[in-house]
């Protein structure tokens, strides 16, 4: 007799489990390595390309720049606020790999065709973070998350005297959430692989199913300071004090019935068998569930809270069954629905007559009947003989 598997989850209805609708996302992101007049750095393109094709996995509309100069990386910003512009729960999402430095406490993104002789020509010829920042946070939405993959090191001769990375943003944008890949005034590691260390670190804590925004960066930031025997810790900055998810929400789903209660509770088992199909339902101490079983099915509940259960069985000929069955704890309780429809009579088929035989060769008298070596059984039980008509 096979035994059927409760999935508590295929008899609650589905909508109690819908996910809820996704807000629309946008990114902008810029990977700038093939540097004209400054080191050449491996891993920015390779970084901005594989956040690109996690985040589209992710729901995202993403605008890419490649080795952009400052007018495209200017525009894509713009392009990138426009669209967060467009309903009040979207979310942003900006990424940027390659050089980046600071000055008077300002930070800045250097441009692959870059040409900047001094500090004084950083505001002009590079892209403000902070600049960056404010333009973005014009839009209105609910989340914005601005992540740095630069300050890898100070690329100019006239600044190798000054401070080393990025420095700490000095006006943060509500609703944001900043992720530096290394902490302020550090350098941040291009990495020996692919992708830069921060990077590497990122990719799978993005794509891990279920993840809050905030955890995602918790996660890498434990990553990446754990694999670089925290000679790089990066820095988070969170004026985001909401709940988002970047991809899907998880799916909550109630803890199964027959195992709900409180720890203290104590269970016992129950089995269910029934000889002819229907529908059953089970009440009592917290459980209404209702599923149905086959004939000659059986439901073994292996864990049920200690208490009296209605059980009622409703069968397709509109028959009802109903007992009450105890459950004690660490005890078994059986449960015998035995019920069975009342076959509908069959008519007995009728015999085919037999056409007499008129011979006389056996010199009996014509009219007479003999009995013949058979006879029909009917499906009441009923024996009759053949017959010989002369």
């Amino acid at each position: 007799m096979k035994k059927l598997l409760i999935l508590v989850c295929a008899l609650i209805p589905a909508a109690l489990f819908a996910q809820q609708a996704q807000p629309p996302k946008y990114a902008l992101v810029i990977g700038n390595g093939a540097y004209s007049s400054l080191t050449p750095l491996a891993n920015p393109v390779n970084d901005a390309n594989d956040v690109a094709d996690a985040l589209q996995r992710l729901g995202f509309t993403v605008d890419k720049v490649i080795n952009g100069n400052l007018s495209q990386m200017d525009n894509a910003v713009i392009q990138l606020k426009n669209r967060l512009s467009v309903t009040k729960n979207a979310y942003g999402f900006f990424f940027y790999a390659g050089h980046g430095v600071q000055s008077g406490g300002e930070n800045y993104l250097i441009p692959a065709d870059a040409n900047i002789p001094g500090a004084n020509f950083l505001r002009s010829r590079s892209m403000s973070v902070q600049a960056m920042m404010d333009e973005i946070n014009d839009a209105g939405n609910s989340l914005n998350v601005i992540v740095l993959d630069a300050c890898r090191d100070n690329p100019f001769g006239w600044g190798r005297s000054g401070s080393r990375g990025l420095a700490v943003i000095s006006h943060q944008p509500a609703e944001s959430i900043i992720v530096y890949a290394t902490s302020a005034g550090q350098q941040a590691s291009d990495g020996q692989g692919r992708n830069g260390l921060f990077t590497s670190h990122l990719l799978p804590n993005l794509l891990t199913p279920g993840l809050e925004v905030a955890e995602i960066f918790r996660r890498t930031g434990a990553d990446v300071a754990e694999a670089s025997s925290r000679a790089q810790v990066p820095a988070v900055y969170n004026q985001f004090f909401g709940t988002a998810y970047l991809g899907e929400r998880p799916v909550v789903r109630p803890p199964p019935v027959f195992e709900a209660g409180a720890a203290n509770i104590a269970t016992g088992s129950l089995e269910i068998s029934t000889v002819t199909a229907g529908v059953i339902q089970i009440t009592g101490a917290g459980v209404d569930q209702t599923m149905e079983l086959p004939a000659w099915g059986s439901l073994p509940i292996e864990r049920i809270n200690a208490g009296v259960y209605r059980v009622v069985m409703r069968y397709e000929d509109g028959q009802v069954e109903e007992r009450a069955v105890e459950v004690g704890r660490s005890q078994a309780a059986a449960l015998d629905f035995a019920y069975r429809p009342v076959p509908v009579p069959v008519p007995a088929p009728k015999p085919a007559a037999s056409p007499p035989i008129r011979m006389n060769t056996l010199g009996v008298a014509l009219g007479t009947s003999i009995p013949a070596p058979g006879f029909v059984g009917t499906v009441y039980g009923t024996i009759t003989p053949w017959k010989y008509s002369f």
